[in-house]
């Protein structure tokens, strides 16, 4: 889900023409005067973060009780990700001036990115109470309660901004993804069509359409709208990631690999990724980097069996039969019908000369999965 910061900022009283000639100005070193301090506070264009900052702080330093200084302020922080301090700097906005209805919905946003979905509902109610014609606060209090699994009131509040803005983008991809959650297809599809149409260069949007292409089987389209988010958000790891399982489950582990690198360069935090890249890489013989993916996303999810499966692949195409089989074993004993790692088990117990076990075991993969052996002959273990 993704929230409006669209509004924010708000100007005092300097005029315009007297903005124009500050802000032509490099940032000084020293601190502002009075009243380059203000124009930098509350200009609403042309100012950076930076210089708001220091223009702001600078006006509180004469006047700690300026309201709009600090709701702000309070902004700017929220932006460069010091949440305590815009709360701080929200909280005392909203004491000295309850009905600043972008405090409320700035201080949501704070609460928001804490992860305090409660606060946030209502700080964005009382922004909307002061403000009900605002889509973005209905936008926002939507994805709030999405965040709560509130799915009845998100809907009504996505609705509400859309009847308020017809051409609000963002919200007919909230709408969308909420759809897509709760397995309504067709209304997520037309959403999405709806958004890239309003915005056609935002990037979610298109990967999350290509999620719906992908589920309903047609595999051109999701990956045309993939290819075209990756265009348009080239560090987006998570469609990067869902792209290269495509690839993969397509049998193109060499375009899988290359994804699967994308998206560890630009999130290296996901398990899963690791895993699914320790996979790719074994099945291309390329059987030490295979190893390392392995060993790193079992520390960061240890004991997960599908890992230990791929490390068991990657031992048994080393030739290494009792690290594979125990690998095999501690898989299975965490989830016994695990038809590759019973597959996989019963060829290094049949390479160690335990026909029986051999045997058993692989009737065990094939009555799970019938195409197991075919799986294998692709990964070049028979």
């Amino acid at each position: 889900m993704k929230y409006n910061h669209k509004v924010g900022i708000r100007a005092g009283l300097c005029t315009i023409g007297t903005a124009l000639i500050l802000l032509a100005l490099p940032a000084a070193a020293q601190s502002p005067s009075p009243a380059q301090a203000r124009q930098w506070c509350f200009a609403t264009s042309r100012t950076s973060d930076d210089q708001r900052l220091t223009g702001c702080s600078a006006v509180l330093q004469a006047n700690p009780s300026n309201a709009l200084a600090l709701a702000n302020r309070g902004e700017i922080f929220r932006r460069k990700g010091e949440t305590e301090r815009a709360l701080a700097d929200l909280n005392r906005a909203i004491d000295l001036d309850s009905k600043d209805a972008i405090a409320w919905y700035n201080r949501g946003i704070v609460h928001d990115d804490l992860g305090d979905r409660d606060h946030a509902i209502a700080d964005y109610t009382s922004a909307i109470r002061l403000r009900p014609d605002d889509a973005q606060y209905f936008n926002n209090r939507g994805n709030s309660y999405i965040g709560k699994n509130d799915y009845e009131h998100a809907m009504a509040d996505y609705d509400r901004a859309i009847r308020l803005d017809p051409k609000f983008a963002l919200a007919f991809f909230n709408r969308g993804t909420a759809y897509r959650e709760h397995g309504e297809a067709d209304r997520a599809l037309a959403d999405f069509d709806m958004s890239i149409k309003l915005d056609p260069a935002y990037g979610p949007a298109y990967g999350n359409r290509a999620r719906i292409f992908r589920d309903k089987g047609d595999r051109t389209r999701a990956m045309a709208d993939f290819a075209k988010s990756l265009e348009l958000m080239p560090n987006n790891d998570r469609d990067a990631f869902a792209r290269a399982n495509m690839y993969f489950d397509g049998h193109d582990y060499a375009r899988a690999l290359e994804d699967y690198d994308r998206a560890i360069k630009a999130n290296a935090s996901y398990a899963g990724v690791f895993n699914a890249r320790c996979m790719t890489r074994a099945i291309l013989g390329r059987l030490q980097e295979a190893l390392a993916d392995c060993e790193q996303s079992l520390r960061m999810r240890p004991g997960d069996p599908y890992t230990l499966d791929s490390r068991a692949l990657t031992q048994l195409k080393l030739g290494n039969l009792d690290a594979a089989i125990a690998d095999y074993d501690t898989a299975l004993r965490a989830k016994p019908e695990l038809d590759s790692a019973l597959y996989g088990r019963g060829l290094a117990k049949r390479s160690k000369g335990d026909a029986e076990g051999a045997e058993r075991d692989i009737a065990a993969a094939k009555a799970i999965n019938a195409g197991i052996a075919d799986s294998f002959a692709r990964y070049g273990v028979q």
